[in-house]
């Protein structure tokens, strides 16, 4: 098995999605947590859905049987299921009265996914996202592509919602701080790494809620409030991108401390740093995807790159396997091509 895998995330365990990613070289998948064999129908929208609010509870405590099942099918695939999403509720994000309960269903989840052996479980401490900033853009891609671009501009001047209010840059970092000192040791003994996807879109605040992991700061005060090697980021290459850094140097930085827990690869072209910028294909952004890799293998990640909003193609289905397919034949063979180089 190479060192860096090549992942998709997938919402089902049919066997038309576990063939498919596997015959276009998929090896391993971050693993949905319910047992659903019928393959999904449903269209993936280029623009995400705007959020009212936070999302509420995070769900009950995991089955560990299904999920044993789920990964044994997956396995009967020759997939690996390497990681799966950890869901994190309201009244954590907004420290609320509750949110000790919540993370008691948090760390029984976490010493669960050590029992599967998973490597990571990856998370998002967004209270509110700023996802109105985005828009489609139909036809302005190569070829007549459509792909997604966000501006600051749509978004600058809305007020906060009732639902939620403001909440200040200090107060998201205290409920941030109280999720890692909380999860964190138990991540530890579970043998798993906590994955904290940075705040996208990478902007300040959103409708008065703070950002706290929108800019190259967060993420690396993020490692620092605990400084173990389960407390890690879900590296974006495209979100590195917006926020203006050079998403190489960022690999180099956070991967040698091991602090990459998994990987979402994708590019984008940026007019401003943060505030606006339109999502492309890997060939054709601002990113050097294939230096990125070729970083990730110098660092020794050894954990799964995903591809992430790949632009609408002409005659796509509804769930965009001929744009996963493409991008994923580009992630095999930039691989590829650095693991015979090593």
């Amino acid at each position: 098995m190479p060192q860096i895998k090549i992942g998709k995330g997938i919402g089902d365990i049919s066997e038309q999605t576990l063939r498919f990613y596997r015959q276009i070289g998929v090896d391993a998948v971050a693993m949905p947590t319910r047992w659903r064999t019928e393959p999904g129908t449903g269209e993936r929208k280029l623009v995400p859905p705007t959020q009212t609010g936070p999302k509420g509870a995070q769900g009950g405590i995991w089955d560990e049987r299904e999920l044993q099942r789920i990964k044994a099918r997956i396995e009967s695939y020759d997939l690996i299921p390497l990681i799966t999403g950890l869901g994190i509720s309201g009244r954590v994000l907004m420290g609320q009265t509750g949110r000790e309960d919540d993370m008691k269903i948090i760390k029984t989840n976490i010493e669960i996914a050590g029992r599967l052996g998973l490597r990571a479980l990856n998370y998002s401490f967004t209270a509110l996202r700023a996802s109105e900033g985005y828009a489609a853009q139909r036809g302005v891609g190569r070829g007549g592509a459509d792909l997604r671009d966000f501006d600051n501009e749509r978004i600058a001047n809305l007020p906060p919602l009732n639902s939620i209010g403001r909440i200040g840059m200090d107060e998201m970092w205290d409920n941030l701080t109280y999720f890692l000192e909380n999860a964190v040791p138990t991540a530890e003994k579970a043998g798993v790494q906590l994955a904290a996807h940075p705040n996208d879109p990478p902007i300040p605040e959103y409708r008065g809620v703070a950002q706290p992991l929108g800019d190259i700061e967060g993420m690396q005060r993020l490692i620092e409030v605990i400084d173990s090697p389960s407390n890690c980021i879900f590296y974006d290459t495209g979100v590195m991108t917006e926020k203006g850094a050079d998403a190489v140097e960022m690999i180099r930085y956070f991967g040698s401390r091991n602090r990459i827990g998994t990987v979402h690869f994708r590019n984008v072209k940026v007019e401003i740093p943060r505030f606006k910028y339109i999502e492309t294909f890997h060939d054709d952004g601002e990113c050097d995807m294939f230096a990125c890799v070729q970083a990730f293998q110098e660092v020794g990640y050894n954990g799964m790159i995903d591809p992430d909003h790949t632009p609408g193609i002409l005659g796509d289905t509804p769930d965009t396997r001929i744009g996963w397919a493409y991008a994923i034949g580009q992630m095999v063979a930039m691989r590829n091509a650095v693991e015979k180089n090593k």
